[in-house]
This record gives C-alpha cells, structure tokens and sequence, in this order.
C-alpha cells in the first residue's frame, strides 16, 4: 500500500493547525472481496494539531462501498459518511516525527461498511418476496393480565 497522508510533527509547533482537504483512490482500502468493493475515491476533510504531547487528527471521511443488495443480490453503492473522526497518537511513539494516517483511516471506513444494503433502500424486486416476509401482527403479551 502506498504511503498517501503524512503528518509532520516538526511542522505543527507553536500552536499551528495543518488543514487537510485530501482525495485519495480507493487503491489505499486493499479489498480484495467479491462481495465488497471500493471503486470510488475517499475524500478527507480535517485538520491536524498537537494537543500538548499528543497529535490530534480530527476528520470528516467520506466514499462508496460496492455491495450485493440482500434481496436481489444486484450490486449496489452504499455512501459511506464519518462525519466526525477523532484519532489521537501520543507524540513520543511517532517515529521519525512523521505520521502515517493510512491505517486508521482504512479501519474507520472498514468498521462503517453495513452488513447488508437494499438497493436505494427499497429493492424493486421486494414485491416478488412479500408472500414469503414475516406479515406483522399486533401482540398484546400482557393484555390477559387484569390490573387491580
């Protein structure tokens, strides 16, 4: 995997901020599944600052996984949205003063892949399922029991 988003340390003394405003392929996320796919790039908007002896990376990540739906098992994109991301690396175990975010970023977008989507949300081929769904009926578990 190609190195692609570095923070330096030795460039955010004296209080600076390192805005980050990054598109990256979907290269970096390494999936090789046949029922998950990154085709489309991953945008990062953030910013980097030290918090005392800790880095601080603050980020709003967004891209596309590609998914079977669970009806008809078409393939479909799933938005992938982390509105706020927070990682916090303490400064004395960054090597070389030079963080490598690749890692963390590739694990946030793995841990918000959904088990299953449905196409757009509801699938056109749902109807052909319905004699075969759960029908909902209105239980009253307790209502034989008399208050007193």
């Amino acid at each position: 995997m190609r190195s692609f988003l570095k923070i330096y340390i030795d460039r955010l003394g004296d209080g600076k901020t390192e805005k980050i405003d990054e598109t990256l392929s979907p290269e970096i996320m390494d999936v090789h599944e046949k029922d998950l796919q990154f085709n489309r790039p991953i945008q990062l908007l953030g910013k980097a600052y030290l918090a005392e002896d800790h880095l601080i990376i603050q980020l709003k990540i967004k891209t596309e996984a590609e998914i079977p739906c669970l009806i008809c098992n078409e393939r479909t994109q799933k938005k992938i949205v982390i509105s706020s991301f927070c990682h916090t690396e303490d400064v004395a175990n960054i090597k070389g003063h030079v963080y490598n975010c690749a890692a963390f970023v590739r694990e946030a977008i793995l841990l918000e892949v959904p088990s299953f989507v449905e196409c757009a949300g509801n699938c056109s081929k749902r109807a052909q399922l319905k004699n075969y769904l759960h029908k909902e009926e209105t239980q009253f578990p307790f209502a034989d029991l008399k208050q007193e």
